[in-house]
């Protein structure tokens, strides 16, 4: 049985996808690079996007990181883990003076540092709810 066609949502373009794509192959690229410049100049996140491809804070970080290898929260649990992000203990949404202060620095393992992210993410929006 053959899969449920649709043609693609460029506005004139008449090239047929399966049913769960929304673009064909030649527009898909323009739409994700489309989406990109707008998340990181147009938008709210616009600022915290461009703090991060700063050479001030790439600088910060890879010296952080080369200082403190190991990632925290799996220390304490008495694992040693390579740390791979440097996060902000306060984040810099929500004081943004601190956004090169080592010591709101902490090195975290990615898996820690989703885990830390998604709780504050959540806390911030019950907090505007």
């Amino acid at each position: 049985m053959a899969k449920p066609v649709k043609q693609c949502n460029h506005a004139g373009c008449r090239t047929l996808v399966p049913f769960n794509q929304s673009y064909c192959d030649k527009h898909h690229k323009a739409v994700n690079k489309y989406r990109y410049h707008k998340r990181v100049y147009d938008s709210d996140e616009s600022k915290y996007q461009q703090f991060y491809k700063s050479s001030a804070w790439r600088r910060l970080s890879r010296r952080f990181l080369e200082l403190n290898p190991v990632c925290i929260k799996c220390y304490e649990d008495g694992v040693i883990r390579k740390a791979d992000v440097v996060d902000h203990v306060i984040e810099i949404k929500d004081d943004w003076s601190r956004r090169l202060d080592e010591s709101n620095l902490q090195p975290l393992c990615y898996r820690h540092h989703n885990r830390k992210t998604g709780l504050v993410r959540e806390q911030r929006k019950q907090q505007t709810k």
